[in-house]
């Protein structure tokens, strides 16, 4: 018999796994728990970890968006210097071969395709106000970086620019650590609650899902 057809997939949450200097990626369990929160609503969700590397986190994403074709996608990435979340407005295409991914490889140079950038298919707005109702810091950003966070960002942007699909990438700072893991005098406030954010993350997914169901 026939393997059964899974279905399209009304949001897909991707984060990262571990690169150079960050050994705990917080996008890795952002994105888990976004994604059961999601499926708890009700929403048929799907989460992708994806390896900070051009030869594979990149090329299992672009699999991954071709074989799947969700409706809406959130992508998720760590801004390690951010002092806010930042909501990215473009994906550039921008990798530098001063940044080193998570296996010490760099990306070969190669000419930018005129498309490029890309503005999120998303609404910015949206989320912003989707973080802002639990009080936390956020920003519209220019630009996404010169890093996986951006290649992947074209990536998928580039992948759905007919289809209608709402596309946005939120970079997070470095989340508050547990109670008691440290002194509170020595954690800035502007670093989220990981629960806070995941929820506010959530109620952005749903807006996508949502927006992604209706019909073009």
């Amino acid at each position: 018999c026939e393997p059964m057809k899974q279905a399209r997939p009304d949001i897909l949450v991707t984060g990262f796994g571990p690169f150079p200097r960050v050994r705990v990626n917080p996008t890795t369990a952002l994105a888990k728990a976004v994604t059961k929160r999601l499926r708890a609503a009700g929403f048929a969700a799907e989460g992708l970890i994806l390896e900070t590397s051009y030869a594979g986190g990149l090329p299992r994403l672009r699999a991954r968006l071709a074989e799947a074709r969700p409706r809406a996608i959130l992508m998720l990435g760590l801004a390690a210097r951010a002092r806010k979340i930042r909501v990215e407005l473009f994906g550039r295409g921008h990798a530098s071969p001063l940044h080193p991914d998570a296996s010490g490889a760099t990306p070969t140079a190669r000419p930018l395709p005129a498309a490029l950038p890309l503005r999120t298919t998303a609404s910015p707005q949206a989320a912003l106000a989707a973080v802002r109702r639990r009080g936390l810091r956020s920003a519209l950003s220019p630009s996404a970086g010169r890093y996986l966070c951006d290649a992947c960002y074209a990536a998928a942007l580039r992948a759905n620019r007919s289809s209608g699909v709402p596309v946005i990438f939120i970079h997070v700072p470095w989340l508050r650590p547990a109670p008691g893991t440290k002194p509170k005098a020595r954690v800035a406030a502007f670093r989220p609650h990981a629960a806070t954010l995941a929820a506010s993350l959530a109620a952005m997914g749903v807006d996508l899902a949502r927006r992604g169901r209706k019909p073009g």
